[in-house]
């Protein structure tokens, strides 16, 4: 996989994958999906909404389930994102409880590091949707994709210390999640917007799940692989009964993969295809950020020793919550900013004692001249 080649989310059977990936037991047949939870919903709850109030402006995009609009409100004057399922009639009955589920979790995390849900209802087709924050800056990925690339802008102004900052506020966002009892269970560079002013926003919360009082998903089935390769974490591949649980800590390893990326500029697990990234995340540790980041560009050794907790194979041996992982990295940064506040002042200092020798001989040049 080419260094930001788009990770699209999967959700496919784990027959469907080359038999290497895992010679274990398969999950049971026919396992059912956990309870959908407080945010279970189907089309009979939605309300129709006079589509008076949205005009149509264009198409951004379409992505899994659904079609994304930016539209004008026109009782808020404002350009907002409209989520759309077009085709709900083709649709079985969970894709649209599903798609209902999405709209109402993102718009229970209100954060300002989530993207904001403002309404959600039935057009005048019948067919669900959701209208959400118009994200106008930049996906994660094309950000350090024009790094990599030495363009002029974002290689001067993304620097080290803003990247982590960046990834800080990724970790606000999931960590007040956590404290929700809901995991992304998606994070990746392609789920994260960049606005000109800092703006930072983790969305697509599709394959989201409540957890337990144990911090385990409780709508994650076995014998599913649901995420993107190369951010999934080993236990939402596996297919083992007896592996361990997904949830939050699945966002953790997830978010030091992201951290990887973020100071490599490359993703942790590279292949020819899904199945030979999804076997190196369960048999290998990522390459050495030496290796895969660009030439002249270091990555702190630090660093890299966090994203490899972060990444641990066992949950066990990963950091216990998301407010541990980012004061691992907000202390890297305190260390770094006093390292060089340090360099600066004794940089300092010895240009004050030349000035002063410099100041003391020219007066003792004076001196001798007049005597």
């Amino acid at each position: 996989m080419a260094a930001f080649e788009n990770t699209n989310t999967i959700g496919i059977d784990t027959g469907e994958l080359n038999q290497e990936i895992r010679e274990e037991n398969q999950a049971p047949a026919g396992a059912s999906s956990a309870s959908a939870g407080r945010f279970a919903a189907s089309l009979d709850s939605l309300a129709p909404k006079t589509q008076e109030r949205y005009e149509l402006i264009r198409s951004i995009g379409f992505g899994g389930m659904k079609c994304v609009l930016l539209v004008h409100d026109r009782d808020t004057g404002r350009e907002i994102a409209m989520a759309l399922m077009p085709d709900y009639k083709e649709r079985p009955r969970e894709v649209h409880e599903q798609f209902i589920r999405e709209a109402r979790i993102t718009a229970f995390l209100e954060h300002p590091n989530i993207v904001a849900v403002h309404d959600i209802g039935l057009d005048r087709n019948g067919a669900p949707f959701y209208t959400m924050s118009y994200l106008r800056g930049l996906p994660l990925t094309t950000v350090l994709k024009r790094i990599r690339e030495n363009r002029p802008f974002e290689s001067r102004y993304y620097t080290l210390d803003r990247r982590l900052r960046i990834f800080q506020r990724v970790c606000n966002a999931v960590g007040y999640a956590h404290s929700c009892n809901i995991c992304h269970l998606d994070i990746k560079p392609d789920n994260i917007n960049i606005g000109e002013f800092g703006e930072v926003r983790l969305f697509d919360w599709g394959i989201a799940s409540e957890t337990d009082n144990n911090g385990n998903a409780v709508s994650a089935d076995k014998g599913k692989l649901r995420g993107s390769p190369g951010y999934m974490a080993p236990e939402q591949i596996s297919v083992n009964p007896a592996a361990p649980p997904v949830g939050k800590a699945s966002d953790i390893f997830a978010l030091g993969a992201l951290l990887y990326t973020m100071l490599t500029l490359a993703p942790p697990f590279s292949g020819k295809n899904n199945e030979e990234v999804l076997l190196k995340t369960l048999t290998e540790d990522p390459e050495k950020s030496s290796r895969t980041a660009p030439k002249g560009m270091r990555v702190s050794r630090e660093l890299e020793l966090i994203c490899r907790k972060a990444m641990a194979k066992d949950p066990a041996d990963r950091y216990q919550s998301v407010m541990e992982l980012r004061m691992a990295v907000l202390a890297f940064q305190n260390r770094s900013f006093q390292s060089a506040l340090s360099h600066r002042q004794r940089r300092h200092l010895i240009s004050g004692v030349i000035l002063i020798l410099f100041i003391f001989i020219t007066l003792a040049i004076v001196y001798m001249k007049n005597f």
